[in-house]
């Protein structure tokens, strides 16, 4: 039985994959158009948010050069191992068990693996995802500082991530170095536009993601009979 269902699951598996990246695409290009009408990158650079997460990243790189080591290494091990175990709890893979060191790094086993699962810490920044929704009932005056904070957090996640990527991560083995890529080049922008749009700091009209997606897919379906026909 598993012998007749790995062709179908490896099939769904990377529909799955190529669907999600066409739709970080749509998502991209809906994200841009702000940008386009209201002065382009210039506002951007005007923006204290894209400063606060650079000075989010610049800490965390300063405190790896630290004498004594990075005392947030923990704090980064915790974040990886439950991003784990809450995204396999929501895809129906519940931990098991959830070890995390400071110096040791950590594992979680789930009861079943999947590639979300195991392939989410290197695209959901899940501290980021938490205060951002917690902005949600901050109060106006608040809010500011709040936004400030989750972009902090993000910078600290890029931070993470660049020290966590590299090509002998095990996470990467068990659904093939490949799809791991083409899933976090689909699932990264995806969950940063996510907890950007969640703290409510852009404004983005989503209604035309639908549109753009259909469009990507159809350009993706295309460039994959030019290549099979080759």
């Amino acid at each position: 039985m598993r012998f007749v269902l790995a062709p179908v699951l490896w099939i769904l598996k990377w529909m799955f994959g190529l669907a999600l990246l066409c739709l970080a695409v749509a998502a991209l290009r809906v994200s841009l158009w702000p940008l386009k009408t209201s002065g382009g990158w210039s506002s951007l650079a005007r923006s204290p948010l894209p400063w606060v997460v650079l000075g989010g990243f610049a800490t965390r790189r300063l405190l790896t050069l630290w004498r004594r080591g990075d005392p947030l290494e923990l704090v980064d091990t915790l974040e990886h191992e439950l991003t784990h175990a809450v995204v396999g709890t929501l895809t129906f893979a519940p931990p098991v068990s959830l070890t995390a060191t400071l110096r040791g790094g950590g594992e979680v086993e789930l009861r079943r693996s999947n590639p979300i699962a195991a392939l989410a810490p290197y695209a959901l920044p899940l501290f980021a995802l938490a205060l951002a929704l917690l902005t949600l009932v901050l109060k106006t005056e608040w809010l500011g500082y709040g936004r400030l904070a989750v972009a902090f957090l993000l910078g600290s996640f890029a931070h993470r991530l660049l020290r966590e990527f590299h090509f002998g991560q095990t996470d990467f083995r068990e659904f093939g170095f490949v799809f791991s890529m083409v899933f976090i080049a689909a699932a990264l922008p995806l969950c940063l536009l996510g907890v950007i749009d969640l703290a409510r700091m852009t404004e983005v009209d989503w209604r035309h993601a639908g549109h753009l997606f259909v469009d990507q897919a159809r350009k993706l379906a295309e460039a994959l009979r030019q290549a099979f026909r080759r």
